[in-house]
Parts: structure tokens; sequence; C-alpha cells
């Protein structure tokens, strides 16, 4: 017997047990609901094993992949190692090649995107394994005209800023038994993944919504303005909320023409904006003001004068929203050229378990402090817009 059954409802549980403790900030409730996460995952997949006995139709359906070779060697060298009696040289020896294939990186990433909406509306970009990049600074900067024997004057300089991601790191780990090592190749890399993303998307959104910029992302409701004090310790100062009480076309225009032009006094142009709130202020806050009833006596929902796709996540205070350009925020991810799994016997010593971290870089942030509006909808307006058909009276 290779574990207890464990079904899919309670791995969902575990997933969201671990978001709750991400959000807590205890370390000791983190440290726990991590491990029983682990504990599920490592149990479903070994239940899948025992039922699917190698079909491949039956793994693909449930969300295994077939590996690349590159992937098979990687896990089979790293199986080997796991089981070597001297785990540190054998794992020493694995990462001082190429490390994790970037395939695997490069999964984990579309899943981000598919299953997390606010994840999905960033433009994440594998950076392998530089430590710094560079982006476009929006600077404005025009040839000149002249006669076609003029000299040329104009040259092209500082549309550039350098963006450091060694500053920062995305940390996870997975404890792995002995059994899910004898289950194989396609199974650990369903196990490294799953723990890999799940432990990412609890650490992304949160530092994308309002990372302080201090070891870890600058978050979009931050103040980045040139200029701008930031704290040896508490990073970036929030933005100040701008109290928003409707909706309504002249309001919200003039509310979005602040996202019109870059620090840099550059227009920008977008046909649409990306608002982020919370669950419950959604339900009783942007969800009331917005939802109009039609001629045909149905209700639709989220209209605004500007076309506005709204994404909940419940790392935003209750209270604000953040409306941003989402495709103005960049977000670097790396491996770490030393290698990028390290291991601890130590951790799990009693459990007779082994526990691997798996290390990236990684750092975000909006390319000007106009990129994002920080609003506080606590005193919006719930007003229901509705249209009444009214019968008109006979005619005297």
């Amino acid at each position: 017997m290779l574990g207890t059954t464990i079904t899919r409802e309670q791995q969902k549980e575990a997933c969201l047990a671990m978001q709750k403790a991400f959000l807590s900030g205890d370390e000791k409730e983190i440290q726990e609901a991590m491990t029983k996460f682990h504990e599920s995952v490592a149990e479903s997949i070994k239940q899948d094993y025992l039922e699917a006995d190698g079909d491949r139709t039956i793994l693909a359906q449930r969300g295994y992949r077939q590996l690349t070779a590159e992937e098979t060697k990687f896990y089979e060298k790293l199986i080997q190692a796991a089981k070597d009696p001297a785990p540190k040289q054998a794992l020493t020896t694995l990462i001082s090649g190429n490390g994790m294939p970037e395939t695997i990186i490069e999964d984990v990433y579309r899943n981000l995107i598919d299953e997390h909406p606010l994840l999905s509306r960033i433009s994440f970009t594998n950076v392998q394994y530089l430590t710094r990049f560079i982006l476009n600074d929006h600077t404005v900067q025009k040839a000149i005209w002249g006669t076609i024997n003029s000299q040329i004057t104009q040259e092209i300089t500082s549309s550039f800023k350098v963006v450091s991601l060694a500053q920062c790191k995305l940390t996870a780990y997975a404890l792995i038994d002995k059994d899910m090592l004898d289950l194989g190749p396609t199974y650990l890399d369903n196990y490294v993944r799953t723990v890999l993303q799940e432990a990412l998307a609890c650490g992304l959104e949160a530092a994308i919504v309002s990372g302080n910029g201090h070891n870890c992302p600058i978050g979009l409701d931050r103040d980045i303005h040139d200029g701008v004090s930031v704290n040896s310790s508490t990073g970036y100062p929030q933005k100040t909320p701008v109290k928003v009480t409707s909706f309504l076309p002249a309001d919200y225009g003039k509310l979005l023409a602040t996202l019109a032009k870059t620090e840099k006094g550059r227009l920008r142009k977008f046909d649409e904006v990306t608002m982020i709130c919370n669950q419950i202020d959604y339900l009783t806050k942007i969800m009331p003001a917005t939802t109009v009833l039609n001629n045909m006596g149905l209700y639709s929902k989220d209209v605004f004068p500007f076309p506005t796709e709204v994404v909940r996540s419940n790392e935003v205070a209750e209270g604000q929203a953040i409306i941003c350009l989402p495709d103005e925020y960049f977000f670097g991810i790396g491996l770490s050229k030393e290698g990028n799994i390290e291991f601890s016997d130590e951790f799990k010593f009693l459990e007779d378990m082994r526990t691997l971290k798996i290390k990236l870089y990684g750092m975000g942030k909006a390319f000007d402090n106009t990129v994002a509006i920080l609003i506080d909808i606590s005193k919006l307006d719930p007003t229901y817009i509705t249209v009444k058909n009214v019968a008109s009276s006979a005619s005297a």
C-alpha cells in the first residue's frame, strides 16, 4: 500500500489552507499548511499511479504530460541523486550542469496563467539566467527633419532602464519520500510542477498587488514616482487612495485620464483597463454600482462607461481597488545560475523524508507610477441603473 486515498477536493482544500496561511503571515501556520499540501499532492499522485498502471491516455486526462528527453534525463538523475547514500555530492553534481530544464518552468507559467485570473493579465518574462534585464523607458525621442544633404544630429539615447532581478528570490520546498521516488520521472514531474505552481501563485499574487519592494517585487498599489522616498525596512510607500463615489462617465473618464500619460509626458493609448478588488468589495460595492436592469428584464453585470475587466484578488484590502494597465507591469523570472535545487535531511528527519528546495530569481515592477491608480471605494454609491417601460396615458 503506497498511501491513503485522497480526493481532488481534499487536495483543493489543502491548497486553499496554504493560501490562507500565507495571508496570515504566521511562519508556523505556513509551514504546517505547506506540509499538508505536499502530502495531499503526493497521495493524489500515488493514487493515480495505482489506477493508471502506466496507461498514457489516463495520465493525459489527469494532467500528466509526456516528458521531453531532457526532462526525463533530469528527473532520472534527480531520483538517483535523492536515493544516493551521499545525496549532497550527488545533487551538487546534478545542479552543476544545466539544472532544471527550461521547459518545466515554462509549463508552470502556462498553468499559472490558465488558473489564476490576476496572474494571467501580467506579462511574465522568462529571463533564464540573467540577473539584469533592460526595458524601454517610454522616453519620447523624435527624429529630426532636414534637407537631404544636412548633417545627421539626432542620437537615440537614454530610452532604456535596467531592472535588477538578483535582489529578490522565490523559493519553494518539496517533501519527497522514497515512495514518490519509486514512481518514476512522469509522476515526479507532476509533483514538482504542482508544488512549484501553487507556491509561486501564493507568493506572486501578493507581491504583484502590494509588494513593498523590500526583498520582494514592487506591487501595483505602491508609489514609485521619480524621487519617491524609499524606506530601508518598509520599502516603497503605498499610493494615496483616490476617493471614488460613482462610476458615472464624467467621473470615470477623469479618473482613467490619469493613466493616459506616462511620467515622461508621453501619451499612452489603451482600449481597456483592469480593475482589481477583493471578493467582498466586488459583491457589496462594485457589483451593485455596475449592474444594469435592461428592457428585457435581465441584469447585465460589470457595466462601465469604458471597457473594464474586473479581476478579483483577496490580496487587495477591503474598501480599496486598483485600476491598472497590466501590460505595463513587467515581471521577470529566472533560474539561479549556481544551481536551482538544494536539499536538507534535517527538516523532516524523524519522518525519514528528504526536503528539496527550488530557487528562482524574480522581480516585478510597473513601468512607472502612472500605470496604476489606487482608489478608495468605501463610499461608492451602490446605485442600480434601471430602465423602466412606462405606459403612456390615453389622450384627453
